[in-house]
């Protein structure tokens, strides 16, 4: 049987003997696992808020916030929403219940009293489920980025040649200014050419990425603009102030003006790197 190792796991319940008795299952099928547990859905909640545990396993019947009312909590948190979440439940309840728990968020459900083998499973298997997920959007990421590396190094041959045709045109000079103007045409038709494209590319690049982030940036920081937003993009793929430049078409000074300025919007201290601040949204 093939093991996931290293996944931090937050046991929730109670009752600290089911706890425990969970533990020491898992830790069987797989010593690598990391434990953290609450007796609380407050606390769970707060728990998960700081270490980010791959897997929560919680009761569903606790004082205070109980099992549904920390999924729920979970689901509408940024920072938590994407951990899934295992409920464990009474053998008596009802199926409109467990039906309840899983629109609620809640990944899958098991029965107490615990059964080893289902337990075993079902982490496992919600786990791998999870790595999967992870993994297409880190591939999604990484095309992404490729892409627009792509339109980058697109944009750097078309510039070449645009040089090379200005130098043509200053050995032309005076004498022939018919060569002048058929020369400065085919710049500016390259030019225009070179806007367009990388302005559609970088749409569709845009499109493709995770539509989330503009809304979490513009909830955190709603005076943002819209370059500002397309900036933030860029910076989040991991693109330097030269790739950007290339990319939008404008100097390399300006992207880092650019670059000043939202630093400012952003609030961020002198300390703080701006790309891994984006990349943290």
């Amino acid at each position: 049987m093939k093991h996931y190792t290293g996944n931090k796991i937050l046991l929730v319940d109670d009752d600290p003997h089911i706890i425990n008795n969970m533990a020491d299952i898992l830790s069987e099928s797989n010593p690598d696992y990391i434990f953290y547990q609450s007796n609380c859905g407050n606390i769970a909640f707060k728990t998960a808020k700081n270490k980010l545990p791959d897997l929560i396993i919680t009761d569903w019947d606790m004082p205070g916030l109980n099992g549904i009312g920390l999924i729920k909590k979970l689901k509408a948190d940024k920072a938590t929403k994407e951990i899934p979440v295992i409920m464990a439940t009474a053998i008596m309840q009802s199926p409109k219940d467990l039906k309840s728990a899983l629109e609620a968020g809640a990944a899958d459900y098991i029965r107490k009293p615990i059964n080893e083998i289902e337990l075993v499973a079902r982490v496992q298997s919600v786990i791998r489920i999870s790595g999967y997920s992870k993994k297409i959007v880190e591939n999604k990421n990484r095309e992404i980025a490729e892409n627009a590396l792509m339109l980058v190094r697109n944009n750097k041959f078309n510039l070449k040649i645009v040089k090379k045709l200005e130098v043509l045109s200053e050995k032309a000079g005076c004498k022939d200014t018919e060569t002048q103007k058929l020369l400065k045409y085919i710049i500016d038709c390259i030019n225009e050419k070179v806007k367009q494209d990388s302005w559609q590319k970088f749409n569709l690049i845009m499109k493709s990425t995770n539509s989330s982030f503009n809304e979490k940036l513009l909830e955190k920081f709603p005076h943002l603009t819209g370059s500002d937003i397309n900036l933030c993009s860029f910076l989040r793929l991991g693109m330097n102030s030269k790739e950007i430049s290339a990319v939008l078409f404008q100097s390399v000074e300006s992207i880092k003006v650019a670059r000043s300025r939202l630093r400012k919007k952003l609030n961020l201290k002198p300390e703080q790197n701006l790309t891994a601040f984006l990349s943290s949204l």
